[in-house]
């Protein structure tokens, strides 16, 4: 039963980074460099190792002063990140161009942004007697294998269906903002 605890708690961390890495993927429109989307999933993967870790290693000392903001914050992130999508989606722009935007800071932000649940989850299973390296292990490779796999999908759909889908992307990355918003605020 704690192998199957593992791979549920990592498999729920992982989804909104999935969703993120989707609409990440959108913005690109056409094949980009296997080794840009490895380089996506291991950005992703080190950000949600880290911000585990210092979770599990603070314990609940701070627990509450995180927890009164985190949500706020992804929701900043997110949600400017998302609509700056929606706006570049009415704008032509080269490919290079595209890609570069995205490897850069807006990558870094959206790996944060999705990686302050585990902060939290490190959190609180520091007081458990789950295991932590299990946990780390488990936890990085299914985010790692959701963000290489959310970027080709996004990649695919954003070839398939032109710039109408970095529109979408950046709507599903606001709308996933509002989401962690309200489920901090505990209206949803």
């Amino acid at each position: 039963m704690l192998l199957l605890s593992v791979v549920l708690i990592s498999l729920s961390l992982s989804m909104d980074n999935l969703a993120v890495t989707v609409a990440a993927g959108c913005a690109a429109h056409r094949r980009v460099p296997v080794g840009f989307a490895l380089k996506a999933g291991v950005l992703f993967s080190v950000a949600h190792l880290i911000m585990f870790t210092g979770g599990w290693l603070l314990g609940s000392g701070v627990g509450h002063y995180v927890d009164a903001f985190d949500h706020w914050l992804a929701f900043g992130i997110l949600v400017f990140i998302g609509g700056r999508m929606v706006k570049e989606s009415f704008h032509s722009h080269d490919e290079a161009e595209k890609l570069t935007g995205l490897a850069g800071r807006t990558l870094w932000w959206l790996a944060f942004a999705t990686s302050i649940d585990a902060w939290l989850v490190g959190m609180g299973l520091s007081f458990t007697q789950a295991p932590f390296g299990l946990t780390v292990i488990v936890l990085t490779c299914f985010v790692f294998v959701t963000s290489w796999a959310g970027f080709y999908l996004g990649i695919w759909l954003g070839e398939k269906f032109g710039q109408r889908m970095e529109a979408v992307g950046g709507i599903v990355l606001a709308l996933l903002g509002v989401k962690i918003l309200l489920e901090g605020l505990g209206i949803w």
